[in-house]
């Protein structure tokens, strides 16, 4: 639990551990709940910005920097963020080729 007047920059950080024996790149999604709070958090800097990518049995801190947004209604005293990591190691991505017209 973490305490944040709205207007305060807040500095935390999430602990994440990689308990395979692969090297895993990872893509952090937030939930913010309740969900009319979401336009309140404001992150200036994320982990959730870019993909991470962790060594075998590897541990690190992801930091976040956010605060909340002085305008948050005052009936709102709590707000939950959580992440769900999403495993990109095997992905492929698809790019819309501009020059052919189609999906390569």
């Amino acid at each position: 639990t973490v305490r944040v007047h709205p207007g305060e920059n807040k500095l935390i950080a999430y602990f994440a551990k990689n308990t395979t024996d692969e090297t895993m790149t990872v893509q952090a999604i937030p939930s913010v709940t309740p969900g009319r709070a979401a336009k309140y958090l404001k992150k200036t800097e994320c982990f959730c910005f870019t993909q991470q990518t962790m060594k075998a049995h590897e541990a690190m801190d992801w930091p976040i920097l956010f605060h909340i947004d002085n305008n948050l209604p005052k009936n709102i005293h709590t707000i939950t963020l959580a992440y769900t990591l999403f495993d990109l190691t095997h992905s492929t991505v698809r790019i819309k080729n501009k020059q052919a017209g189609r999906i390569s």
